[in-house]
């Protein structure tokens, strides 16, 4: 860093705090988005840009339609079509006691969004300063389908699900869960007619078999996050086939159930009472 710049900021210092403050919110708070979606860098484009030596951590991912294939990659930020994105981030690079006032207002203003790209939570998180994960205190993710979830997922999903239980403290967890929804001959309006929802007791009861733990894995790693204030949980319904086992019909019964049965009971174990 220059002279001049060190002088400058020192200047900038020197600036009543209530000042700075009011101008890290002019610089860092998107007023017109208070969402920060970040997902997996397609592979193609992160090759094309590996020469400009990003300091973010790089990760492998299910790269293709199939999850078949994996591939390098990282974290970006979306910029949605429309929506005049107004953040200025380089403030954050001057020196280390501004890094820190500021990360606090950009991290503690917006709700940080990963879809289902689960497995750039990680690096993601992992990447910031304490400072700036200790001031994350929104998220919003979302959970893929039970039948269609494999190994690779699960690492992921559990990686993630422990990184936030160990070193962050949420207060709003947006949780996004996809199911499904039998129907015949194409039409929606005949449903699959044996479909039946379970309680918050009924997955208190599940939670104890062992045969249930691959269904019930994930819920538990996730309900290792404690302490929230709000938990909304939100169906993701697709179209799945007539179920023609066990495991099958346990996720359609379970679909039925995301919003109330099983929202009453990860409420329970995530949210501390008022």
């Amino acid at each position: 860093m220059s002279d001049a710049s060190s002088g400058n900021n020192a200047s900038f210092l020197r600036v009543p705090a209530e000042i700075r403050l009011n101008i890290y919110k002019l610089l860092l708070s998107d007023h017109n988005d208070k969402i920060v979606r970040i997902r997996t860098e397609d592979s193609l484009i992160y090759e094309g840009r590996k020469r400009e030596q990003r300091r973010r951590c790089k990760f492998r991912y299910i790269a293709d339609r199939l999850r078949s294939r994996t591939a390098e990659s990282t974290y970006y930020l979306v910029k949605m079509p429309g929506v005049d994105t107004s953040i200025h981030p380089s403030i954050l690079g001057a020196n280390r006691q501004i890094h820190n006032e500021a990360s606090h207002v950009l991290y503690s203003e917006h709700t940080f969004d990963f879809g289902q790209d689960i497995e750039s939570i990680h690096p993601f998180l992992q990447d910031l300063t304490p400072a700036a994960l200790s001031s994350i205190k929104r998220m919003n993710i979302l959970k893929r389908s039970l039948p269609y979830t494999k190994d690779f997922d699960r690492c992921e999903w559990r990686n993630a699900c422990a990184f936030i239980s160990q070193n962050m403290q949420l207060e709003r967890l947006d949780l996004g869960v996809c199911g499904g929804t039998p129907s015949l001959a194409g039409h929606a309006a005949f449903h699959w007619k044996q479909r039946s929802t379970y309680t918050k007791e009924d997955f208190r009861f599940l939670s104890k078999f062992d045969e249930m733990e691959e269904q019930m894995e994930w819920v538990k790693e996730i309900a290792a996050i404690k302490g929230l204030k709000v938990l909304n949980v939100k169906a993701v319904l697709e179209h799945c086939p007539i179920p023609s086992s066990k495991a099958m019909a346990f996720f359609v019964n379970f679909s039925a159930s995301i919003e109330k049965g099983f929202a009453e009971y990860l409420k329970s174990l995530m949210v501390t009472p008022a």
